[in-house]
């Protein structure tokens, strides 16, 4: 897991590493500018004709970063113009000191607006630290910037993206590549701020773990190396020692969703996969996934849910409807089972519809807390806004906040699923997902999310842990998919056949 940081936190880190680790800004500004000089000379020789570089600075430290680097370059070989996009009397210190050091050397700093042709242009002018909407001058450079042709390298963030929600302020530069410092930030992850950054580099310039001076962030982005997290194979194994996974989904109109679901789960290596379905769907589901142990809505009347009980994980919701028939499934649900519960589709539905069961979920986790196994909810944007009563629109910030605080509420892992899906724990751990791809914006996607969170869960004692991987390895099957097919015409069966590939990196 990588750190991802707001603006806040990147500042207070920031102040830290110079005031108590006694690493100057000085020092940190010039890391960051070799750093980025660094990927720049990975991408352009100057063996040829010398490479025509634009660097746009503004009066703050994003803007003393662009004068250092074009410096570094500058001695390198490149060609390098300087423009100063904002008001030199305003300048930072850190900004006054770079551009003093570069009229000593001889090199001229610009005003006004580029007119001429680059191969590269930079954009160093506003960084992390903007609050407001691009106006007037600003907003003029921005654009004008954007109609250039040349690579186009943003530092720490594309100048008009806000840090911490990835909002467009008004205009925003759009990188081919960007080279961010010390940590990862939210805005650069979420969309539509990720659509502006391209490649995005993160390069250490010394500010640390230690930087944060014990207080960490609450924001984790998952990476490959992640996968080895996953439950090992051992070698004096049975089935029963991979556990057992409940999967309750697919009504008479839906058994897709009982198939997909327990497709995904079955072939994430748990040992058993339950399955409990409409009359209908049992030659559908077991036509499929005949591995699966088949059960039919109606038994639990007379035994709730026994079939279920020794289950270490059970997913309720794909394609169930929210009938009163699947509510008093989910009461007995909360009643008669007692480990890792992952609610998706229309058991949050059920919850939206019915508000006496959201009091059976805050007993349920109550009655589960203490035990390694926790609550999963599973709601898309829609869904989350249905269970919580209220819209948020595009107030991100708001969403967040909320997310936080139902995570907290009902000590339930809620995996919000989006563009970018992040994953909130009780504890107040936000888990960004970084894979996937718009071919997963298809029917019955979100069913083989349920069945990878089923099996995974019933095989992890963490929970939450068990979620983040799922999200990660779902976003993975989706990549696979459309890299060996496309994005227009992948379905979610592919994703799910992918899994036998995707987890080879775990084993």
């Amino acid at each position: 897991m990588k750190y991802v940081v707001t603006k806040a936190e990147m500042q207070s880190a920031d102040y830290y590493t110079s005031d108590e680790l006694g690493l100057s800004s000085a020092v940190l500004m010039e890391r960051a500018a070799l750093g980025a000089a660094d990927e720049i000379c990975k991408r352009f020789g100057t063996d040829g004709a010398p490479v025509r570089v634009c660097i746009v600075c503004g009066s703050g430290n994003n803007g003393g970063d662009g004068f250092a680097l074009g410096r570094i370059l500058n001695e390198r070989g490149f060609f390098v113009h300087f423009f100063m996009a904002g008001e030199a009397q305003k300048a930072s210190k850190a900004n006054e000191l770079q551009r003093k050091i570069l009229s000593n050397l001889g090199l001229a700093v610009s005003t006004g607006q580029p007119v001429e042709e680059y191969d590269i242009i930079v954009d160093a002018v506003f960084g992390t630290g903007l609050g407001r909407n691009i106006e007037g001058a600003y907003r003029d450079v921005i654009r004008s910037l954007n109609e250039k042709k040349g690579f186009k390298v943003a530092l720490d963030i594309p100048s008009g993206i806000c840090a911490d929600s990835g909002k467009e302020l008004g205009c925003a530069f759009l990188a081919d590549l960007t080279v961010t410092f010390g940590f990862y930030k939210w805005g650069q992850l979420l969309y539509p701020g990720k659509s502006f950054c391209g490649e995005i580099i993160c390069k250490d310039i010394g500010i640390t773990e230690k930087s944060f001076g014990g207080r960490l962030p609450v924001g984790r982005m998952t990476e490959k190396t992640d996968m080895s997290l996953l439950p090992k194979r051992v070698p004096d194994s049975h089935k029963g020692t991979y556990k057992k996974a409940g999967v309750i989904a697919g009504s008479e109109k839906m058994g897709g969703a009982a198939v997909l679901c327990s497709r995904a789960a079955m072939k994430t290596g748990v040992g058993y996969v339950k399955v409990m379905s409409h009359f209908s769907n049992r030659d559908l589901v077991l036509s499929h996934t005949p591995e699966a142990l088949m059960y039919i809505y109606g038994d639990y009347t007379a035994h709730p849910l026994e079939k279920l009980r020794d289950c270490s994980a059970v997913a309720m919701g794909p394609g169930i409807g929210v009938s009163e028939e699947m509510k008093e499934l989910l009461e007995a649900l909360f009643e008669k089972y007692d480990s890792t519960l992952i609610l998706d589709a229309d058991a949050i539905n059920l919850m939206a519809k019915y508000p006496s069961l959201k009091e059976g979920l805050k007993k349920y986790a109550s009655k589960i807390k203490g035990k390694s196994r926790r609550v999963v909810l599973t709601p898309h944007k829609r869904e989350f806004v249905r269970f919580c009563g209220v819209s948020f629109g595009e107030d991100f910030l708001a969403e967040h906040k909320k997310a936080l605080e139902t995570a907290k509420e009902y000590d339930a892992v809620i995996v919000l699923k989006d563009a970018v899906t992040r994953i909130y724990t009780p504890e107040g751990t936000v888990y960004i997902n970084t894979t996937g791809n718009p071919g997963m914006s298809t029917a019955g996607s979100g069913d083989v999310l349920t069945g990878i969170l089923a099996g995974l869960s019933a095989q992890m004692e963490d929970a939450a842990m068990a979620a983040v991987l799922s999200v990660y390895i779902h976003g993975l099957c989706g990549d696979l998919a459309a890299e060996e097919g496309n994005p227009y015409s992948m379905t979610a069966t592919d994703m799910a056949e992918a899994l036998k590939f995707v987890l080879r990196e775990g084993a």
